[in-house]
């Protein structure tokens, strides 16, 4: 992986000497995961796997850190809901990272859609994995999102037929709320007909991607910054597709329509609140 960190000697990681010390007001250090450092500086690929984890950030006790675990069953699917930009982007790429250290080349995929503006400071930082990370990495204009979506669609219809599956796919939109083009459409009344009606539209093959595509390897990973923002994008029973969800903080009306329970409500600026359906 060509990425060196001073915390190894000899090929073996080394815990740092000093204690451990939790403090809430800073952000995580993805450099002190020592199971993600194992797996970086590892000099061979690990065994092939069907439940390759992601690792967020740096747990809130004196223990090693949960990754979330990307099975091939449904629901295996990540969202990221909270106003914090610069951590969800944090979150992006050390998922993107870990999950990269998991697979040999070849036997996965990275779709990336970057959500950010043009003036964002964080513009064009998703396009810097494809030089990271020795895998093939799709980055997705915001011109090709609907090609890219039917893409991924047909390669899950094409496994639903019983096809050979091919290598683990993840998706991976940041900034799920400024893709209009994945929007629930709002078609109820609509009396239009004709050729166009017949087309594949994106945003129902972005639900059948998150419907239909863990159990086959095709998983997704998203962040959006508000509920409200869920609610313009999905019809309400899509968010049983994500059985991984990752709070920042937020009213606690809000954490207990997401979560069933108000806790994102006490969350200070660096910490987060992962859940799990499991």
């Amino acid at each position: 992986m060509n990425v060196k960190l001073k915390e190894y000697q000899n090929g073996q990681y080394r815990r740092p000497p000093f204690p451990i010390v939790f403090e809430g007001n800073a952000p995580a250090n993805i450099r002190t995961n020592g199971q993600l450092a194992a797996l970086v500086a590892s000099p061979n690929w690990p065994a092939p796997t069907n439940a390759p984890g992601a690792w967020l950030g740096d747990p809130v006790a004196i223990r090693e850190a949960n990754p979330i675990i990307f099975r091939r069953q449904s629901g295996a699917n990540l969202i990221v809901i909270g106003q914090q930009e610069e951590s969800a982007m944090s979150m992006m790429f050390s998922s993107v990272i870990s999950l990269a250290t998991q697979f040999r080349p070849g036997q996965v995929q990275f779709h990336i859609m970057d959500g950010n503006a043009a003036d964002s400071p964080y513009f064009n930082m998703l396009s810097k994995l494809k030089e990271l990370i020795p895998h093939q990495v799709e980055l997705v204009d915001f011109r090709n999102v609907g090609d890219s979506i039917h893409q991924i669609a047909t390669e899950v219809a094409r496994r639903q037929a019983g096809e050979e599956n091919g290598p683990t796919i993840f998706l991976m939109v940041y900034g799920l709320q400024r893709y209009r083009t994945l929007r629930k459409s709002e078609d109820s009344f609509s009396f239009g007909g004709g050729e166009a009606d017949s087309k594949p539209k994106p945003e129902k093959q972005f639900v059948d991607i998150l419907r239909e595509g863990p159990s086959l390897g095709v998983h997704v990973i998203t962040w959006i910054d508000t509920p409200a923002a869920i609610d313009r994008t999905f019809e309400r029973n899509t968010m049983r597709e994500f059985d991984n969800r990752v709070l920042f903080q937020m009213s606690a009306a809000d954490s207990s329509n997401l979560i069933d329970s108000p806790a994102a409500n006490k969350l200070g600026f660096y910490r987060a609140l992962a859940y799990s359906e499991e």
